[in-house]
């Protein structure tokens, strides 16, 4: 199998993170990718033009980070819990992340093309998110989890991306997600490069 990802996507970083704490770097091969290329083996496997993209031995490919993080837990025979309380903090997570990237594509626009209105309505979002975490992840029995996995790679990705946006002022419990996951050997091995 081949998993077709950007070492600065978070979506991407997800499932690379998967694959390390599955056992799977052995059966999935990563394949780097530019989508604002219209790299074309990336437009073959996933017409949809984004990444992560996994090509799978039968020729079908799975696109979606959630999809195909679910697949990757499969292959492994599922070791982490999956309930609905999970599923909601995956969302979440996966929600923190699209308003982070919406942001960051707003951001590099021209000056001319930029909107700041959509600019402070996703800072907005992002900190609503943010709050409604905090609160969540007080009751969380078991970091280890896909849902707790999405937040941590979206906690990451606003320290590489948006900086500036002081996520951890008054939210230790988050802060204690993101340590947790970042002293493991899957998150530091699929840190994004510091000049992407």
């Amino acid at each position: 199998m081949k998993l077709i990802i950007s070492t600065t996507s978070p979506y991407s970083r997800k499932c690379r993170v998967m694959v390390r704490e599955m056992g799977l770097t052995g059966r999935i091969e990563e394949v780097e990718a530019h989508p604002f290329d219209d790299d074309p083996d990336l437009l073959r496997a996933n017409p949809l033009g984004r990444v992560p993209c996994l090509q799978m031995d039968d020729g079908q490919a799975l696109t979606e980070s959630a999809l195909i993080a679910d697949y990757i837990a499969e292959q492994a025979g599922d070791p982490w819990p999956r309930d609905w309380t999970d599923r909601r903090l995956e969302a979440l997570g996966n929600g923190l992340l699209d308003l982070t990237v919406m942001r960051r594509v707003e951001m590099v626009r021209d000056e001319g093309q930029r909107s700041d209105f959509w600019i402070g309505r996703r800072e907005r979002g992002i900190l609503r998110a943010l709050d409604e975490l905090e609160t969540v992840v007080a009751d969380l029995e078991n970091p280890m989890a896909q849902g707790p996995l999405t937040m941590a790679v979206a906690l990451a990705y606003l320290d590489f991306r948006y900086p500036e946006s002081d996520w951890r002022g008054g939210r230790p419990n988050l802060q204690a997600l993101k340590e947790a996951w970042a002293g493991r050997d899957s998150f530091k091995d699929t840190q994004p490069p510091a000049d992407g």
